[in-house]
């Protein structure tokens, strides 16, 4: 830390010749990808300076200063707008490498990948806009399918012992019949394996 304070002070000083400048940032403007910003050295404000290489860019990486916070200043040559050289804080970052592109803040990560896309918040992870609903929980669903299983199998196995009774008669006898229960037995169905259907690559 008390390297880091010399560092400023030297960039600070007001003689000799001035290659950068320690300033406080007074505004961020994004869609310029430019700053306002004071020296510390109580010189003139700086007015648009740089956050990228090419002010009209759109691609590679931005680091959006927060508003108060330190960041230091280079000039390429004299009487240029200079340009953003360090940061102390930012309020976001944003990476555009051609179709992919991601963007940090306090509120969390969005990220795309062409037609993908990905949202990462404080409070839910979203998938390509979330228009399916949320992830199946795998365990509740698997209890759920096997409770029903059990239904099933408990009225399979009392069609494969169920034996019918008439009230009709045979021959001279006034006994009611008795049918022979059915040849043809159902099968039990099997109960349900998470691994079956679990992709354990995504979870959640």
């Amino acid at each position: 830390m008390q390297n880091l304070r010399n560092v400023i002070r030297q960039l600070a000083q007001p003689d000799g010749e001035t290659v950068a400048l320690v300033c406080t940032v007074d505004a961020v403007d994004k869609s310029s990808r430019t700053v306002d910003c004071s020296p510390i050295n109580e010189g003139a404000p700086l007015l648009g300076v740089n956050l990228q290489a090419n002010q009209e860019g759109e691609c590679g990486v931005c680091l959006f200063p927060e508003i108060g916070s330190y960041v230091v200043v280079g000039f390429v040559s004299e009487g240029a707008a200079g340009v953003v050289l360090l940061t102390e804080k930012i309020e976001s970052a944003e990476i555009v490498i051609g179709d992919t592109s991601a963007v940090i803040s306090a509120d969390g990560v969005r990220i795309n990948v062409g037609d993908i896309s990905a949202n990462l918040s404080k409070s839910a992870v979203t998938f390509n806009g979330g228009d399916l609903g949320g992830l199946v929980k795998v365990q509740a669903l698997t209890d759920k399918l096997n409770e029903l299983i059990q239904t099933v199998n408990a009225l399979i196995t009392s069609y494969n012992t169920h034996t019918h009774i008439t009230t009709a008669t045979v021959g001279a006898s006034t006994a009611p019949g008795v049918l022979s229960p059915t040849e043809q037995t159902a099968q039990q169905a099997q109960p349900f394996n998470r691994s079956d259907y679990e992709n354990e690559k995504v979870k959640h």
